[in-house]
């Protein structure tokens, strides 16, 4: 029965795979590979029926990040469909990452990434719309990236794609009729802003960043455009980053008025993500926080 490692080898054009590292996530697990010529890789697995969309966005996320050369991100190699015992995998660039680095430096990269199609578009080129042109995954749950020119129509749009995937349980309905209260009002935390697109990382807490001797590292993204205040949002859940991150990232892309507000809302999709995929522990602060936008609103 042919393994992975042998299609791993059929895809590097290598005789030779000797293991280097293991990491094992709560969605996928991995490996790291260094191949008979020198070449380091990490190929990372997932079992489930999600697996292929989940990595195609992946690819598609951590390519259109690289390509800005704003921030160091892993260069995908190669998407591989139906492996041994089922699934999919990625492989990617390896990286030997550390828990801790220059918090600055991620503050800079993070706001270059966040400015680079504002340039194109300065141009007269970029991305003009919010969204992609793929589904991305925030955990296993794809993101539908249909695009539009309008921001809060696409933000509540996945927030209603969130709350529906939770389906008629009693603690559910309550944070559906607060929504119905806060969604039309939405503009309201809006008012006086341009809203540009920004290619964003998606799904940005620490568990997301290392840092290598070139600097830091973002992985694992759901990448998307759209307003750049929404990659603040999992920090307002799990918080990750300091005060030289945001002194650097603000002295480029300076803090607006209302944005505590905003960052409630944009944590109230990662609640409702974290309630799809981990359970009911996450219903009472999606209410809470569905609570506190009505009262400030």
């Amino acid at each position: 029965m042919e393994r992975l490692e042998d299609l791993v080898k059929e895809c590097l054009e290598t005789d030779e795979l000797t293991q280097i590292g293991y990491g094992s996530g709560c969605i996928s697990d991995g490996v790291g590979y260094k191949t008979g010529n020198g070449r380091e890789v990490f190929v990372k697995v997932n079992r489930t029926s999600d697996a292929l969309v989940m990595f195609r966005g992946e690819e598609a996320s951590l390519r259109t990040m690289a390509d800005t050369n704003t921030i160091h991100c892993p260069r995908p190699i190669k998407v591989l469909e139906n492996i041994p015992g089922g699934g999919c995998a990625i492989i990617m660039e390896y990286l030997d990452l550390g828990s801790s680095g220059d918090e600055a430096a991620l503050g800079t990269g993070l706001a270059r990434l966040h400015m680079h199609n504002w340039r194109s578009l300065e141009k007269g080129e970029g991305v003009a719309n919010f969204g992609f042109p793929v589904a991305t995954s925030c955990g296993s749950i794809a993101q539908d990236n249909s695009w539009t020119n309008d921001w809060m129509e696409f933000f509540c749009k996945k927030i209603d794609s969130q709350l529906d995937r939770l389906g008629s349980r009693s603690s559910s309905k309550e944070a559906k009729s607060l929504w119905s209260q806060l969604r039309p009002n939405i503009h309201k935390l809006f008012d006086g802003l341009v809203i540009r697109p920004s290619l964003l990382h998606g799904d940005l807490w620490g568990g997301n960043i290392g840092y290598t001797s070139r600097g830091p590292v973002i992985y694992d993204p759901a990448s998307f455009y759209g307003h750049y205040e929404y990659d603040f949002g999992i920090n307002q859940c799990f918080p990750s980053f300091g005060r030289r991150f945001y002194e650097a990232y603000h002295s480029l892309i300076p803090k607006e008025p209302g944005c505590e507000l905003r960052l409630q809302l944009y944590k109230l999709f990662h609640l409702l993500n974290h309630w799809n995929l981990f359970g009911s522990g996450y219903s009472s602060s999606s209410i809470k926080t569905l609570k506190d936008i009505l009262r400030k609103i």
